[in-house]
């Protein structure tokens, strides 16, 4: 079955009510052989055998699971995974691009508000986290307010890092503080004594 004939059954079974009316064979399908074709061995539906056929050549060839179902106009994910396990095809490893801590927290802290910023990207309980990159993508985590304020202020912070403001979740660069950020705010008299004692 060539792919041009493969989709006009997918059509057909589309016009008689989709994927569920052929899980409960409510098709009229005509299965009768056409002219000029050798019958097909009962073993697997055609469209099902020349399928897997497809597939297992476009793995071979190092299409990528999106690239197979661009170039099929469609298959599942699942399918393909069977398929390529079935076929013995080997899984290949493919580069992930490292992005620095600095161009993940710009890519996933989101500007809104008077100057407040979400994070859409990862979370690790209610902390947004940042991956660092290393060997096969698994660098150490971070948390991005950590990595925000390194970004603003150029030294480590110490202790926690937390937003001033009162906006719930902010975690834009400028709004963050350390503890002893939130010491000096705290007690200000306290730390200008300890200044004129050294």
């Amino acid at each position: 079955m060539t792919i041009a004939a493969l989709c006009r059954l997918l059509d057909e079974i589309d016009t008689q009510g989709g994927p569920n009316a052929a899980r409960r064979r409510h098709l009229s399908l005509d299965d009768s052989p056409r002219r000029g074709t050798v019958p097909q061995a009962e073993s697997a539906p055609p469209a099902q055998s020349d399928l897997h056929a497809a597939i297992a050549e476009l793995l071979r060839a190092g299409a990528t699971y999106e690239e197979i179902r661009k170039e099929l106009g469609g298959g599942s994910y699942r399918t393909i995974s069977q398929v390529r396990r079935a076929e013995g095809i080997p899984v290949i490893p493919r580069p992930r691009h490292a992005h620095t801590p600095e161009a993940t927290y710009a890519r996933y802290a989101e500007p809104y508000g008077d100057g407040h910023a979400r994070w859409t990207g990862a979370w690790a309980g209610r902390m947004p986290q940042i991956q660092h990159p290393g060997p096969n993508g698994r660098g150490r985590k971070e948390s991005a307010l950590r990595v925000a304020f390194r970004m603003v202020y150029g030294r480590e912070p110490t202790g926690y890092v937390r937003a001033s403001c009162l906006e719930p979740g902010c975690v834009a660069a400028a709004h963050l503080t350390d503890r002893d950020m939130r010491q000096e705010l705290n007690h200000p008299r306290s730390a200008q004594q300890d200044g004129a004692q050294r």
